[in-house]
């Protein structure tokens, strides 16, 4: 999967009983990159129980990525703005699964708009 994502993912060993070699993937890169006007969302609000997080996205009921805010080498990333999704690329997914990555579920998302050639 390193492979795949480079330094997007930053590999962290992990000791757990009877599963020796495991690897935690930590997802560094985060883009701003939804399409707010195809995708449904809640944000937080300073009047919230975290008004530490106001305007963050509290929940992603719909999520539509703007294709052109994703850079062509992006594998796997955050969306910023949220502490929940975790987006990777059809090349990624097929890594994960060839590798018996544990815990994930896959989501096909919608994208908007046309990727920038520059």
């Amino acid at each position: 999967m390193a492979d795949v994502a480079g330094a997007d993912v930053q590999p962290i060993p992990v000791n757990i009983a009877g599963q020796p070699g495991m690897v935690v993937l930590n997802a560094l890169r985060t883009l701003r990159c939804v399409d707010e006007l195809h995708s449904e969302f809640i944000k937080w609000t300073k009047y919230d129980h975290r008004a530490d997080l106001a305007g963050q996205y509290r929940q992603l009921t719909k999520l539509v990525l703007d294709e052109a805010k994703i850079p062509r080498d992006a594998q796997i990333f955050r969306i910023e703005g949220s502490l929940v999704e975790l987006v990777v690329s059809e090349a990624m997914k097929d890594a994960m699964e060839r590798v018996g990555c544990l815990g994930a579920k896959f989501i096909e998302l919608q994208t908007s708009g046309t990727r920038s050639h520059a």
